[in-house]
């Protein structure tokens, strides 16, 4: 749920399939994956290479981001679960391929037409919305990030967890995310039985 619409796991694997059929459909789909793991478009707008693979180029287990990459001008982490690391792996096939022998460490994952420079972050808005607007909904580059803590917090993940995970400062932030429904409620109840 979010913004008072229900966006479940079937349309956010449509929207994926949609994007298939895109010009540069593999940076805009890695993108929205990325948005889908909780990064913000700070963060994954000016992604490099080392950033999310080893010197091996295996995918990273945590992106750690400097204060450069993120939002406020702090450290943040971005876990990978299994998924995200095999559409990482997947990702530098796309990116070897496109730079051959000038992939390297700087390389930024997610670029523009000019030559290595990074996706501006109003073109990955205007981007998602457009792709979201499609599908009817409203949204912009934070709504995948939105989907995930919601998705984190009514499955029941502990909310300092969450917190950690979103990089939230403060966990007032991570509790706008909580939405509830009867079934949660009913659940709630059933648990509660001595």
């Amino acid at each position: 749920m979010t913004n008072g619409e229900f966006v479940d796991d079937k349309k956010i694997k449509d929207i994926l399939t949609y994007i298939k059929s895109m010009k540069h459909s593999e940076q805009i789909r890695m993108m929205f994956l990325c948005s889908l793991n909780g990064l913000r478009s700070i963060n994954f707008a000016y992604l490099q290479v080392k950033d999310c693979y080893t010197e091996q180029l295996k995918p990273k287990d945590v992106i750690n981001l400097d204060s450069d990459k993120n939002k406020g001008k702090h450290k943040c982490s971005y876990f990978m679960n299994s998924q995200m690391k095999k559409e990482l792996a997947d990702y530098l096939k796309y990116l070897q391929n496109k730079w051959g022998e000038n992939l390297n460490p700087e390389t930024y994952l997610f670029t523009s037409q000019k030559l290595n420079k990074p996706y501006n972050r109003v073109s990955i808005s205007r981007l998602f919305s457009s792709v979201y607007r499609k599908f009817s909904i409203k949204g912009a580059s934070h709504l995948g990030r939105h989907l995930f803590v919601s998705k984190l917090v009514n499955s029941g993940v502990n909310i300092c967890l969450v917190q950690k995970l979103a990089n939230h400062k403060n966990i007032s932030t991570t509790q706008r995310y909580f939405n509830y429904n009867e079934h949660m409620l009913a659940n709630a109840v059933e648990n509660a039985r001595v």
